[in-house]
C-alpha cells in the first residue's frame, strides 16, 4: 500500500511541478503570448508524456506484484489439497483395514 502511495505522490509532485514551472515561465518569459503559449503547450505535453510512463510503470509493477501473490497463493492452496487428499486416503486405508 505504501509503494501505491509513494507512486501516487510522485505523480503528484510531477504535475504540481510542472505547473509551478510553467507559472515562473510566463513571467520570466522575454517573449510574446503566442510564443509563450506554444512552449507551454510543449511542456505541459511532454510532462504528461512522462506522467503517462510513470504511471504505466507503476500500473505494470502492481500487475505483476499482484500476479506473484496470486501464484503464491495458488500453490500453497494446491499443497494443502494434496495434503488433504493424502490424509483422506490414508484415513480410508485405516478404516478399511479395520473392517
Amino acid at each position: 500500500m505504501a509503494a501505491g502511495a509513494s507512486g501516487g505522490g510522485f505523480v503528484t509532485g510531477l504535475l504540481l511541478g510542472a505547473l509551478a514551472g510553467a507559472g515562473l515561465a510566463m513571467i520570466a518569459a522575454p517573449q510574446n503570448g503566442a510564443e509563450t503559449r506554444d512552449e507551454l503547450g510543449a511542456r505541459v505535453r511532454a510532462g504528461s508524456g512522462r506522467a503517462r510512463d510513470v504511471a504505466s510503470d507503476a500500473t505494470n509493477d502492481l500487475f505483476e506484484r499482484g500476479r506473484t501473490i496470486v501464484e503464491s497463493a495458488r500453490a500453497r492452496v494446491d499443497g494443502a489439497i494434496a495434503e488433504g487428499r493424502q490424509a483422506a486416503t490414508q484415513q480410508r486405508n485405516d478404516l478399511e483395514a479395520r473392517t
